[in-house]
């Protein structure tokens, strides 16, 4: 993500890369190096690693290994999909990072540009947890761990 956000800057002429000076050889330098760690990881050719979430979105991915080595149709549209989703999301993340400084110097009101992306998060979050998780009984939060982790994000973000 953090070459994306480069590239958007430079598109949108937020940064500039002199390639004579210390500073632009070191950002460019930052740029390899992260497309190199990318690289390692997408070519990564070892065992498959399973999620830990273990809920029924993830069900494809406990399902009993097929017998033969080839990947299944199936499993390479997911993987395919997933990872379009996964790109698509970092680009409109990255271009947000971008398009927040633009934002920022036209209306400096940090807070106001905070809350207005809050209230957009958990809208969209809101849908997403619908389409997870439809029977709402399960939504109730039980003295148990969900309690727990619901409490201590709350304190961490009014602490921080």
């Amino acid at each position: 993500m953090p070459v994306v956000t480069f590239c958007f800057a430079l598109l949108l002429k937020m940064e500039v890369v002199k390639l004579r000076s210390s500073s632009g050889i070191a950002k460019l330098a930052g740029v390899s190096l992260c497309l190199a760690g990318v690289f390692a990881i997408a070519f990564y050719a070892g065992p498959a690693l399973s999620p830990v979430n273990h809920h029924r979105a993830f069900a494809a991915s406990h399902a009993p290994a097929s017998t033969s080595s080839a990947a299944s149709p199936s499993s390479r549209t997911t993987w395919i999909k997933g990872t379009f989703l996964m790109v698509l999301a970092n680009m409109a993340w990255s271009l947000w990072i971008v398009l927040q400084g633009r934002l920022l110097k036209e209306y400096p009101n940090k807070m106001l540009v905070t809350v207005t992306q809050c209230a957009f998060s958990a809208g969209q979050s809101f849908v997403v947890a619908v389409a997870a998780e439809r029977d709402f009984s399960k939504w109730s939060l039980r003295l148990d761990i969900s309690l727990l982790a619901v409490l201590y994000t709350v304190i961490i973000t009014c602490f921080e």
